[in-house]
């Protein structure tokens, strides 16, 4: 493309950041990118211009999103959540077509973090007085069943590939409901602490900070993922 083409019909402050990169042998070179949430993760042009994931991401983290580039250089949409430095994103990548051939992909972002927080305050919020009245149940659908989970039996919710795991004190149920779904059924002692996981903060009992990823730890050695940005949160939960 010659221009900013796609990216011209894209509200960078709407979708946080937009950029573009191309396939070179076997690694992905970034040709531009824009939007406030560049900075917000830490990030100028220049760290990203010219350069491949892992000249700027750890390379975890650029390994995973290098996978999510192949798929979208052999012509796939592909959209995915992703975290980094504490900020969650929706990222989409879209690719350009010269006849049937790919010759660049269109990738943006947008930020999500402030939705999660709000969504986590005000389903607490809306179910304080509910959750008074007495003990709920999670219920999973399975088969010709219906199973009933006691929320004060389970620890954390994990969502794992295209699986979602609820982890109780006494076993592991598996569904195929997202954790939004489920989050719907929780009360005011859950919280959404990452995009693949929900704690029942009750049940947590200590932060473990690796680098730059924090731990939740539970009973039975369990532990779970927790977004930098949620973590003072969470200890005002526990604190007051």
């Amino acid at each position: 493309m010659s221009d900013l083409g796609y990216v011209k019909q894209l509200n960078t402050n709407r979708t946080g950041m937009v950029y573009k990169f191309i396939k070179n042998g076997d690694i992905f070179i970034h040709t531009m990118i824009i939007g406030d949430l560049l900075h917000q993760i830490g990030f100028t042009p220049t760290d990203i211009v010219g350069k491949t994931l892992h000249d700027f991401y750890p390379k975890t983290y650029a390994n995973i999103k290098h996978q999510y580039y192949l798929q979208a250089w052999e012509g796939n949409y592909v959209q995915y959540e992703t975290e980094i430095n504490g900020i969650l994103q929706v990222a989409s990548l879209r690719p350009v077509f010269n006849d049937k051939e790919v010759i660049e992909v269109v990738g943006s972002c947008i930020n999500i973090t402030e939705k999660i927080a709000l969504h986590n305050s005000v389903y607490r919020s809306n179910n304080l007085e509910s959750n008074i009245t007495g003990t709920k149940n999670l219920m999973l659908k399975e088969s010709n069943y219906v199973i009933f989970v006691p929320l004060k039996e389970i620890m954390f919710i994990e969502r794992l590939g295209r699986k979602t795991i609820i982890h109780t004190i006494y076993k592991d149920y598996v569904t195929n409901d997202s954790l939004s779904k489920l989050y719907e059924q929780l009360d005011v002692h859950f919280i959404f602490c990452h995009r693949s996981f929900i704690i029942n903060m009750d049940f947590l009992e200590k932060i473990e900070q690796r680098g730059q990823c924090f731990i939740g730890h539970f009973k039975n050695n369990k532990t779970a993922r927790i977004s930098k940005n949620m973590v003072n949160e969470i200890k005002n939960y526990k604190t007051n």
